[in-house]
């Protein structure tokens, strides 16, 4: 990691390094950004050269809209969380595990980067997994890659001299156009921030140059944090958290045409683009974190998800959704102003212990790391959107789902994965839709993952599973971390490991037709040894569930 942070010296002394930023996040701009809008063009970006060494980012804290407030309501919530765990402890036991574990495998690693911002999606006959700094296609039985490589050999690159930092990916697989999308950050410089993005020209990619259109958004100056990557049949959906220096300034969904049918890849000059002015509440305040979501039913109307950029010492009580439609003229129709969704008040939670090592694990800031968008046939048929974030509760931070029906702005269930003992956080959930062309099934049942740690514990990966109108099912291990984080991130973060940001569940499009159920793969975040001043201290989990 001295390394990387040496080849980033230059680009992160033009971008005050004091700045707090999301995994991996590179220098952020200094030029005034008001609440509205960039203007937007699609560029396309270039293949990698042969002989290019991808330029990693360093680590550093968690970029938030109100740097103070959040550290201020951290460690009150650690406090909290520290009172909690004191009174409890572990206990051991069976367990009735109602989820069935289909596949079950060790992911990739980059030593280079942390966290992993580990995140997956499923097609028809490819399970891609995208972490910073690498991807990986896996087809749907081996636990061997078909294809690996660097992030930037997915994304290409935006720049002319090919010296672009590429971190914090998302993937999603569209059954509508039978293709893989994807989105990043690309940073070159403290002026040159940009949204990556491209799709796959067939359903069975490799990583090579034929086999992914590739493009890029430019933010100039301003820096688009936390992309989010969503869908509508119309549209990729792209929600930034956007920073000009150490200032956020507004979260905004970018939206990019699809593509036509066909392996071609089209000219930048073909696609429309834009995107919603800053997003805001109900009430006027901004909200923060917008994640659209991955729409597995498709149809010319999508939503996405957000949570309030501040939360009140009482707790926030809504989340908001924002709607997506396509006008006469085929651009995207974002209103600014989302509609309240009322639920339990929530706060930030609490950083999770872990055994051997008094460094602590990020849970991050109650934000939404993940939004499915499917038909949901044990309640009506009700197009549902399913999201997740941890708050405060439990032995210190829980993690609690939804279910919302963003047309009517209510919750249709939702619940909570949380221990008295154990921290529960960096969780995924959605419901096992399956839709393969004109084919859909299932969609009633519901698998959320979860990591769990404690002071006397290592984090450990594990899943749960709701069939219908029962009860949630107690949660069973995928897999348990070999050893503490001691990445150079915990040491750069005074203690605090990033972890996360944000893990994957994703419905299988060609899961099995002759059971009573669907499938849902995914991807997560363990700690790993090695951990050291030079390198982190991650590894990552894949899995496929029957719920």
């Amino acid at each position: 990691m001295l390394k990387h942070r040496n080849q980033l010296a230059a680009a992160l002394a033009l971008a005050a390094s004091a700045v707090l930023v999301s995994a991996g996040a590179a220098a952020a701009g200094t030029a005034p950004q008001g609440r509205h809008a960039p203007a937007l063009a699609v560029h396309a970006s270039r293949p990698v050269p042969a002989g290019v060494t991808p330029r990693a980012a360093p680590a550093a804290p968690l970029r938030v809209p109100n740097p103070a407030a959040y550290a201020a309501q951290k460690a009150a919530a650690d406090a909290a969380g520290a009172r909690l765990a004191a009174g409890h402890s572990a206990t051991a036991g069976a367990r009735v595990l109602a989820p069935t574990i289909a596949r079950n495998w060790a992911g990739q690693r980059d030593t280079t980067a942390a966290p992993s911002d580990s995140t997956g999606a499923i097609g028809t006959t490819r399970y891609i997994e995208l972490v910073n700094s690498k991807a990986a296609i896996y087809n749907r039985t081996s636990n061997t890659p078909t294809a690996s490589g660097s992030l930037l050999t997915l994304t290409g690159c935006a720049s002319s001299t090919c010296v672009d930092s590429v971190f914090d990916p998302q993937v999603i697989w569209d059954p509508g156009t039978n293709r893989f999308y994807y989105a990043t950050d690309d940073v070159v410089s403290s002026t040159q921030n940009f949204l990556a993005f491209g799709f796959s020209t067939t359903a069975t990619p490799t990583l090579s140059t034929s086999s992914w259109c590739r493009y890029n958004l430019s933010f100039g100056a301003t820096f688009p944090d936390y992309p989010k990557l969503g869908d509508t049949k119309d549209f990729m959906l792209i929600g930034s958290n956007n920073f000009s220096g150490t200032s956020f300034t507004s979260s905004i969904i970018s939206w990019v045409t699809k593509p036509p049918s066909g392996t071609t890849c089209p000219a930048a000059s073909t696609f429309k683009v834009g995107s919603s002015a800053g997003l805001k509440n109900a009430n006027g305040s901004q909200a923060f974190t917008p994640v659209p979501s991955n729409q597995i039913d498709t149809s010319s109307t999508g939503y996405a998800v957000a949570r309030p950029a501040g939360i009140p010492a009482a707790g926030a009580t809504f989340l908001t959704v924002f709607k997506v439609t396509k006008s006469a003229s085929g651009t995207a129709v974002i209103p600014a102003t989302g509609a309240s969704v009322p639920v339990s008040a929530f706060k930030i939670p609490a950083a999770a212990p872990q055994k051997g090592t008094s460094n602590l694990l990020d849970t991050l800031d109650a934000r939404n790391t993940q939004a499915v968008l499917a038909t949901d046939p044990a309640h009506g048929g009700v197009t549902a959107l399913w999201t997740q974030h941890a708050v405060f509760g439990g032995a210190g931070s829980q993690e609690r789902w939804y279910e919302i029906n963003p047309a009517t702005h209510t919750l249709i269930q939702n619940g909570t994965i949380t221990s008295a003992s154990l921290f529960t956080f960096d969780g995924a959930v959605t419901s096992d839709r399956r839709v393969n062309g004109t084919s859909s099934m299932f969609g009633g049942d519901v698998v959320i993952g979860v990591v769990q740690s404690s002071a006397t514990t290592l984090p450990a990966d594990k899943v749960a599973s709701k069939v219908g109108a029962g009860a949630i099912s107690p949660l069973t291990t995928l897999a348990t971390s070999t050893a503490a984080d001691t990445g150079f991130d915990c040491i750069q973060d005074n203690g605090t490991c990033r972890w996360g940001d944000y893990a994957a569940t994703t419905p299988d499009p060609a899961a099995p037709t002759t059971g009573s159920a669907g499938e849902v793969w995914g991807s997560s975040m363990l700690s790993a040894p090695g951990g050291s001043a030079s390198s982190s201290g991650w590894t990552t989990r894949n899995f496929a569930i029957n719920p």
